[in-house]
């Protein structure tokens, strides 16, 4: 029964195509290239380096060239270059339009999917789940020791970003990876709208609601898998992820949710935190300047929130629009920090402190000494004394010292704000990760793991 269950879930898998590797590096061009270009007006994107192995290799494409247009489409900027290149999969065929040293070329081939992951410490399992008429992608590092393994069900930040294939430097390759040999089968999805997905919608157009329900029906996809120990599922949320563990765990009641980087009060509570105490921080404004702007956000959100008004709405105040725009990235239309203004809406109504009383797992809370998203260290140790307050004994809160929140050890938080920006801190992502997290990890499991063989031992007897 299970060769005949790991057969099953070998072949769904290959019915969900891979998207394609174009493999290079765009840049945007500007008047001061056009001579050397030999371009009249700036349109295009630059292609500065080719990758090997990825689909523009085989179509000859080559650096220095001008990408005009991809299968028909314009690719005036990244955004259009994502929009056709979302579009593509293995096998698809390719017809890119260049400028070659003034010169108008067609060049035409197949899309070269991008490489599935591997790992020398487990046997990586590219899966799929339906849900709500499309296909979404799962990513499964099963250790290769046999036996049943303790599982993390690994629950990313807010980003549209994909979890497949990370690079080597990545915080969340690296916590994967470590809590791989440590000895857990670690289980992540794609959100809706990224990766290998198909038919799951535009990730920057979805919303926290519908996010949530895809990460929901991806806890149920654990039980299809006979080497992960059904009675020690763990949610690891960084970040957004930590929002969503509790909201998952008071649904299903894993074993226990390790969180780090997180809140726990409300959403627009927590953006006047943000901008009352990064702004200093990362020199956006001054103290005096801070006091002006929360009085203003606080207005700003209560429109928003309360009474329903558009950003875009919003925008056209001269007392809103600097903090639309210096503050939350806003587009002029409806994406706020690249998410659509119904995810952040979406999130105010879950009361999350709710949430964590309902929650009846173990919960590990980790903070980041330098964790500037986060702010301070407030909600992660208030959401132990909720949980403790409950479900005495359940919650534990452990202090990271001199860590950021993407995991990476910077030395205080006004140290690691001064960098955040700059090459310098590319480098220490490459060498700085702190392994205390997946060490802390490691340990809170193993302790409640001990726990529960105690526990059983003693209600044999």
């Amino acid at each position: 029964m299970a060769a005949l269950l790991l057969c099953s879930c070998t072949l769904i898998g290959q019915t969900l195509k891979r998207t394609a590797s174009l493999g290079f590096q765009p840049a945007a061009i500007d008047s001061s290239m056009l001579e050397e270009l030999k371009m009249k007006t700036a349109k295009g994107l630059l292609v500065n380096n080719i990758a090997s192995g990825g689909t523009f290799e085989k179509l000859a494409v080559k650096k220095g060239d001008v990408l005009l247009r991809l299968n028909g489409k314009p690719t005036n900027s990244m955004s259009e270059l994502l929009a056709v290149r979302a579009t593509l999969r293995a096998g698809d065929k390719v017809e890119a339009a260049v400028l070659r040293a003034g010169k108008s070329i067609q060049l035409n081939g197949k899309a070269i999917g991008t490489p599935k992951e591997t790992s020398e410490h487990s046997e990586v399992i590219y899966d799929q789940f339906s849900y709500k008429g499309g296909l979404v992608r799962t990513i499964v590092n099963k250790p290769l020791k046999a036996g049943k393994h303790p599982v993390v069900f690994f629950i990313p930040g807010y980003t549209c970003s994909s979890v497949d294939n990370l690079h080597p430097i990545h915080p969340y390759r690296k916590l994967i990876d470590g809590l791989v040999e440590k000895g857990y089968a670690v289980f992540r999805m794609e959100k809706p709208g990224m990766g290998d997905n198909q038919n799951t919608g535009d990730c920057q157009q979805l919303g926290f609601d519908n996010e949530l329900a895809a990460y929901f029906e991806g806890y149920k996809q654990l039980a299809r898998y006979d080497f992960m120990d059904q009675e020690n599922i763990f949610l690891w949320g960084h970040s957004m992820g930590g929002i969503y563990a509790p909201l998952i765990a008071k649904e299903y009641h894993p074993k226990g949710v390790v969180i780090y980087g997180i809140l726990h009060d409300t959403w627009t509570e927590y953006l006047l935190r943000m901008v009352r105490y990064q702004n200093p921080l990362l020199g956006t404004s001054d103290y005096i300047q801070v006091d002006q702007d929360v009085r203003k956000l606080y207005a700003l959100l209560y429109e928003h929130y309360h009474l329903g008004k558009s950003s875009k709405e919003l925008y056209q105040n001269p007392d809103y629009k600097t903090i639309l725009e210096r503050d939350f990235g806003f587009d002029g239309e409806n994406q706020i920090f690249a998410r659509h203004e119904d995810f952040w809406r979406e999130i105010y109504p879950h009361n999350l402190s709710e949430a964590w009383a309902s929650c009846k797992s173990y919960v590990l809370s980790m903070n980041g000494e330098a964790d500037l998203q986060a702010v301070n260290d407030f909600s992660q140790r208030e959401l132990v004394a909720i949980v403790n307050h409950y479900h005495p004994g359940h919650g534990e809160f452990v202090h990271i010292p001199e860590t950021d929140h993407s995991m990476i050890k910077v030395g205080t938080m006004a140290e690691g704000a001064s960098i955040l920006m700059t090459p310098q801190y590319k480098k220490l992502m490459a060498t700085q990760f702190n392994y205390d997290i997946v060490e802390k990890t490691d340990e809170w499991i193993k302790d409640k793991l001990r726990r529960s063989i105690e526990t059983s031992t003693k209600n044999s007897k």
